[in-house]
């Protein structure tokens, strides 16, 4: 048997590449192959500046709550590969420190800022893992534009704003190609938008969501009386808190999937056609994972790439599961939680045992072949 390994990172507990080699530690030598894989979410630099071969930058910038630190993003001749998780990342604050009402995505834009004025001809941008729900505002701000009642660079400030003004906006965006690739597709605001998703998980209560989606219900209506495009709709534009809308609506950015970019680039198609297992997971798998996220995109990915006359099988482990039923009617041919039910969350959340839990999983599904 071989086998094909593309797991997302365990948040809070294991890397993508610690979670892998957990997997193929459950095969024989030569037999399994890692494939580093990213959403849009944190490692998709990394990643995909690697597979190119490319270089990194690190240059000085503001986190999501406006402190100076140091972030990096790669280089892969004039293109410029940036993820909101290095300057407006959730894990660049501590728990007592989330609020999506103050935090801001301003860092993100001063990245992309840096690459323009060294000659970027086109910027990759990875959407996901962000601590903001700010629809972007902090990083137009960034690069230039100004908003009528201009006020904090945060999602306090989205309220106030009723008119944009691009008239300073950085000159060099005029010749730039910018992609936006985010995790998972919600719509900028409403029901199933960017602060009814996510914000709770960024540390919002439920008047902060109610308040901030009413916000972001304004924004949308500004950026669509700005760029005449059905805002609401564009895919990814609830993705990092809003900052999808912000880049398909005003930037005139392309909009697409990360993980299918990520595959793309590590080469996943040419692999899959001599493999027989295809193994992709996530910490915790539920519902959401059907919205785009890691593993369903493998899925994808491996159905519309598969070689003639052959269908490996693909698999999806986690570390908590739940809505297994849906997961299986999605196309996955197993669904495995690796975490004995009875584990204290201390003890499953410790690497080693994470690991271990994985290579058992894999090794006892297939003794079951």
């Amino acid at each position: 048997m071989k086998a094909l390994i593309a797991i997302d990172s365990f948040k809070g507990c294991l890397t993508s590449a610690q979670a892998g080699n957990a997997a193929l530690r459950a095969f024989p030598d030569g037999c399994a192959e890692i494939i580093p894989v990213s959403d849009g979410g944190e490692g998709f630099s990394t990643i995909l500046t690697g597979c190119l071969g490319g270089t990194f930058r690190t240059v000085s910038c503001h986190d999501p709550l406006g402190r100076i630190i140091s972030a990096k993003y790669g280089v892969a001749g004039r293109t410029a590969v940036i993820e909101t998780a290095a300057a407006s990342g959730l894990g660049l604050l501590r728990r007592n420190e989330l609020n999506p009402v103050l935090t801001s995505s301003y860092g993100t834009g001063e990245l992309m800022l840096d690459a323009l004025e060294h000659g970027a001809e086109e910027i990759w941008l990875g959407l996901g893992g962000s601590a903001t729900c700010d629809g972007g505002i902090g990083l137009l701000q960034a690069l230039g534009y100004r908003f009528r009642t201009d006020e904090a660079k945060s999602g306090s400030s989205l309220v106030n704003i009723q008119e944009i003004d691009s008239s300073c906006r950085c000159k060099a965006l005029d010749s730039c190609k910018i992609t936006g690739f985010y995790d998972v597709s919600v719509p900028f605001c409403g029901p199933g938008g960017a602060a009814r998703m996510f914000a709770p998980q960024k540390g919002a209560s439920p008047a902060m969501v109610e308040m901030l989606d009413e916000w972001m219900s304004r924004l949308c209506e500004t950026y669509v009386e700005f760029s005449e495009m059905d805002v609401m709709n564009i895919p990814g534009s609830g993705a990092a808190g809003g900052i999808g809308g912000a880049l398909g609506g005003v930037l005139g950015a392309t909009m697409a999937q990360g993980i299918h970019k990520v595959l793309d680039i590590a080469g996943f198609g040419q692999k899959l056609k001599s493999c027989d297992l295809v193994i992709t997971g996530e910490g915790r798998a539920d519902i959401q994972t059907l919205r785009g996220k890691v593993p369903v995109g493998v899925l994808e990915y491996s159905r519309r790439h598969r070689a003639p006359g052959k269908s490996p099988k693909v698999i999806l482990i986690a570390g908590r599961l739940s809505d297994k039923e849906q997961l299986l009617e999605a196309g996955f041919d197993a669904v495995l939680q690796v975490t004995p039910e009875d584990t204290p969350l201390p003890v499953a959340l410790a690497p080693a045992t994470a690991e271990a839990n994985i290579t058992r999983t894999i090794k006892e599904y297939q003794a079951n072949l």
